[in-house]
């Protein structure tokens, strides 16, 4: 049986206490997979551990406990060479686009600039993959000159798609990438992460307090709280027979008004 793409083996996290005694517990105890090709959801409400998890995954932090395995390989153990690939083969969209986006810089720049840094690409072949990208997203060509401020906050959120895109990455993250925007930019960039997940081979980890959102993109989904995962599976099952009150909180909170669980993933 192949090697998952992403596997978490018992993976703990715990940060000194604010009170300065103890330690917080992050989390506890993870265990999750992600197949190649295959989308996660990860669902919980804020202070569940899921951008920690998120951080532990792309190596700017380490685990307290317990193993990362990429295509299985401990990332424990990977020297600077393969950490520097890594970088390229995991890329991340997250929550607040003006946050994290140069705001000096051009949405040209913005998109080119991780190809240029990780060297995927340069000269015409640099530019033809940035104009690709812009389409892609669905963004005119006229944006390429604008910057961050000049742009909506949906707009934003797909430059930073189309930059996390650039270095052709195996794995893509979704940090709660929907929650800054208003229910119509909710709409527009759920859709084009739908679309772009049938169009492409990269795995996908969506990581959202919505279930909702996740029932759109994901076939499995992973619900976490406290730092601990209560139950995954089946997107359908979990959703129309979920295990935990918790898990069923989420749901009530997610399809509210009330209506049937539709366009779930194949």
């Amino acid at each position: 049986m192949a090697e998952p793409l992403l596997r978490l083996e018992g993976v703990g996290k715990d940060y000194p206490h604010p009170s300065g005694r103890g330690v917080l517990r992050a989390l506890d105890r993870v265990s999750l997979a992600l197949e190649a090709g295959q989308a996660l959801g990860l669902a919980g409400q804020s202070g569940a551990g899921k951008s920690t998890l998120a951080r532990l995954i792309l190596g700017l932090e380490a685990p307290t406990e317990g193993r990362i395995l990429w295509k299985g390989r401990d990332l424990a153990g990977l020297g600077r060479r393969r950490r520097r690939r890594l970088r390229r083969q995991v890329q991340i969209v997250w929550q607040d686009p003006f946050v994290y986006l140069n705001p000096y810089e051009t949405v040209r720049d913005l998109i080119a600039e991780p190809m240029e840094v990780l060297g995927t690409a340069s000269g015409r072949k640099l530019e033809e993959r940035t104009y690709a990208l812009l389409d892609l997203v669905g963004l005119p060509i006229h944006c390429l000159k604008a910057r961050p401020h000049e742009l909506s906050g949906g707009q934003c959120q797909r430059v930073a798609i189309a930059r996390a895109l650039a270095p052709e990455p195996e794995l893509l993250i979704c940090d709660e990438a929907l929650s800054s925007l208003d229910s119509a930019q909710q709409a527009a960039v759920l859709k084009l992460l739908a679309q772009l997940r049938k169009r492409s081979a990269m795995s996908y980890l969506f990581i959202s307090h919505d279930l909702a959102s996740l029932a759109w993109l994901c076939p499995r989904i992973a619900v976490l709280k406290a730092g601990r995962v209560l139950e995954q599976g089946p997107t359908a099952a979990i959703l129309t027979h979920p295990a935990h009150p918790y898990t069923q909180a989420l749901i009530e909170a997610s399809f509210w008004p009330p209506h049937p669980v539709q366009h779930l993933p194949d």
